[in-house]
Order: C-alpha cells, then structure tokens, then sequence
C-alpha cells in the first residue's frame, strides 16, 4: 500500500476532502442497514472512480482506477474494493502518458458487464476485463479487432443486446471511429469517421436505428501538449454538430447538424419520432474555458436539461431548455436506452463552487412534462449517478429502485441509499452504512444476478 505524499498537487480539488484516495483494498459485511433491503435486488452495484495509488495526480481523471462493490443477497450487503491493475497501478498516469499505447488504461471512469464479461473503462485507452471478485483478468481487444481507445459510455441495445460504442483519438487520425458488438460478444463492425477536429468526445446517444455523435468544441491541440502546455481547450470558434448515422452497415456515412457551441458530458436518453430525433442532454454553455484544468467551476460549466430535436426530414435542430437546475450523472431505465422514457434521473451539482461540487439532491424528470421531483438529503450530503433497477415483473416505466452513493461529510460517512422510485422524494427503503469512506467517484452498474 502506498502512504500519500505531500507534493504541490496535494492542495488540488480532486486530491481533498472526500475527494482524496483510500489506499487499502478490504472486504467487509454483512454491513449495517437501517431500513430493510429489498429481498429482490439479488445482485453487486458496483461504482468506479479515480483514486491515485501514490496520492497525487495531475488531474482528476489521471488517477488509478478503483472498483466498490456492495453486493446484496437476500437482504444483506457485504463490500468489496480493489484497484484495477493496469499499467499503472505500479507508475502514476499524466495525462500524455499511454498516449501511444492502447492498452496502457487507468480504467477508472465506468464499469459494465456485456456478453458475460465486466469491463472497467476509461475513453483514451482499450477496456480492462476484471471478474466479479474484482481481480484484474486484462485488456480486452475483440480478439484484436479493436486496436485503439473505447468510450466509457457504450451502449448495450435492449432489444437486440448488441453493444455499440465509438472510440476517439486525439494525436492521429481517424479521430473517431464506430464500432458494434453482437450479443454474443464478437464485433462485427468498425467504421473511420473523417472529423475536422481532434475533439474529447465524452459521450454520444443512440436510438433504435441510428446514432448520434457530438462533435462539441473541446478540442485537442498536440503542439501544446508536447509543450506542457493545457492539451484540451474549449474553442467556440471550432462551431459544434451532431452527427447521424444508421447503426448498421453505414459505412462511416455521417449526416451533420450544426448546433450552438456548447459543451455535454453526458445526455439523459435519445429516441425516434417519426422523422425526428429527440435528446434530452445536460447541456454546458463551455468546459474547459483557458484550459484542461478548468473542467468544472461556476454557472456556465454546470449541466442543465436540455431538449434537442433533430428534424431529419426538414435538415434542422430545435434547441430547448427544459430546467436551469444544476445537475448531471443522469440515467434512465435500461430498458428504454435508445427508445422513449418518460423518466430521467440526475444528481445535484453546486454551481457557486470553484470546481466540480456534488449536491445535496437526487432528481428525477418527467422528460414530457419537464417536471422534476426532488430527493433532498440535507446540506451536508452529497450523492453521486443515480442508478435505476426494475422490480422483478414490473409494469411500469418506474416501477423499481434507486440507488446512489452518497457521503456525509458532516460525520465523514459514505452509504448507500436505496429509494422507491415511485416514491422518490420519500423515505429511504434502506440506507446501507459502508465500512469505509468511498470517495467520490464516476460511474457504475447494477449487476443483477
């Protein structure tokens, strides 16, 4: 176990408070619960985030990736964590470390499982395969028919279980490419896509016939990099599309539609209307303004509902704001990825904060009607992705339950917290204590079993 250090990097906003790395890998449970877990959630939520093994790092998406696991079974939880071991568990990331070396992954942004197999990913580098034990099995290449970076955010079909995702690359072209997985696991496409930048292009939407990327002015300038200077920078002036194409077999065959600059981590769903295309995102006026370092910091940064729609018949792009509620990390039903859902959900973020600031609110949007209800959790709350499991034989949309990390930093104690989410702003079904501060984090997964 490697003790932190006091370097410069130390007085970083990703390095303090609950930010800051754990070091130690421990299993523990059955843990503590106040409520009770419901008998039918049988399976592992499972959560990774950057955690720096050495206890710097000179950016917050820099540090080792580490995977929490509360597995539930007939209504106990036991918790688990361990560090994905790539290249670096054993040297620190920068952020042009790896650039050249696909497998050279920090695997700290998302964890999934597709065609029975856990994948830990992080977007510039090829997808890590780990077991549900958490142990480390390797980069995962499709049998070498994937030679560079897999987005964190694919998207597993739900009604054909084919797993779509995209990779972009920043020092060389193409810069991005389409790729898409059968159910069974194999890839049976890959497609170059010209872009007339290098762009960071977090994350995408599909629908159930077409994809839809976002070439937003966050872009790459390799010159700066070499230099040590900011590699990724917001430009407005590079302008901002979207970009449809059909899922299958369209040759890298893009349609562009040209929107107000802006910036999205992530969008809520996306689905098809007849001759349009609906996306419900959350927008950011800009990121990363002067630099790489300014990834998150006041108003203009923070996400906010948005509703695009794409008129495929008449060429054009509505643009509506749905909320000015400061959130993010949003999710749906999975079994509505691609198709329309009526229901969102999204945690809080503080948009008076210097720098990325979880709230003390879960939402959840009625994508129709705009409305949201609020969970509050108190001042002293902060609470991470919001994910969706459904009730066993379930008939409605949000017929399940909610679950989210959160910590309170008054008594410095991390738990999860599951809520009904027909009852959203009510009372916790459970509230499972973790023996452990888990720091804050970025995605994961339900794991049914």
């Amino acid at each position: 176990m490697n003790a932190p250090t006091t370097t410069p990097e130390a007085v970083a906003w990703h390095l303090q408070g609950n930010w800051a790395p754990v070091f130690d890998e421990i299993e523990a449970g059955p843990l503590k619960v106040t409520g009770e877990i419901p008998k039918d959630l049988f399976g592992d939520y499972v959560r990774v985030g950057m955690n720096p093994r050495s206890g710097h790092s000179d950016h917050w998406f820099s540090g080792n990736g580490m995977l929490h696991s509360v597995q539930l079974e007939n209504g106990q939880a036991h918790y688990r964590n361990r560090y994905v071991r790539t290249p670096y568990y054993e040297a620190d990331m920068t952020m042009m470390s790896g650039m050249f070396d696909p497998a050279a992954s920090p695997a700290n942004t998302n964890i999934i499982r597709h065609a029975g197999q856990w994948l830990a990913l992080e977007e510039a580098h090829l997808p890590w395969a780990v077991d549900r034990d958490l142990n480390t099995i390797g980069a995962h290449d499709y049998g070498g028919k994937l030679t560079g970076a897999m987005t964190a955010h694919p998207r597993e079909c739900p009604e054909t279980g084919e797993l779509l995702f995209f990779g972009y690359q920043l020092a060389r072209a193409p810069h991005l490419t389409y790729y898409r997985v059968d159910r069974a696991g194999q890839m049976v496409e890959a497609e170059p896509i010209d872009l007339p930048n290098p762009v960071m292009m977090h994350d995408w939407n599909v629908t159930r016939n077409h994809v839809v990327f976002m070439d937003l002015p966050v872009v790459f300038d390799l010159g700066a990099a070499m230099k040590g200077q900011a590699p990724l920078s917001f430009k407005r002036e590079a302008g901002a599309r979207l970009g449809v194409m059909k899922r299958n077999g369209a040759k890298g065959q893009v349609r562009w539609f040209e929107i107000e600059p802006c910036y999205v981590f992530h969008p809520v769903n996306a689905y098809e209307q007849g001759d349009k295309i609906v996306i419900h995102v959350c927008r950011q006026q800009q990121a990363m303004v002067g630099g790489f370092s300014n990834l998150y910091g006041g108003e203009a940064t923070t996400g906010k509902i948005w509703r695009w729609t794409i008129d495929l018949a008449k060429g054009t792009v509505s643009e509506e704001q749905i909320d000015d509620a400061a959130s993010d990390f949003p999710r749906v039903n999975d079994s509505l990825v691609g198709l329309k859902a009526q229901f969102g959900y999204t945690s809080s973020l503080n948009e008076r904060a210097p720098s990325l600031t979880l709230g003390q609110y879960l939402y959840k949007y009625d994508l129709d009607s705009g409305k949201k209800q609020v969970r509050d959790f108190g001042a002293s709350n902060h609470l991470g992705e919001p994910i969706f499991i459904p009730r066993p034989g379930a008939k409605a949309e949000d017929d399940g339950w909610i679950m989210a990390l959160k910590h309170d930093e008054a008594i410095d104690q991390s738990a999860l917290v599951i809520l009904n989410a027909q009852d959203f702003d009510g009372e916790a079904v459970a509230t499972i204590t973790m023996p452990r501060r888990i720091p804050y984090g970025a995605h994961g997964n339900w794991m049914s079993r």
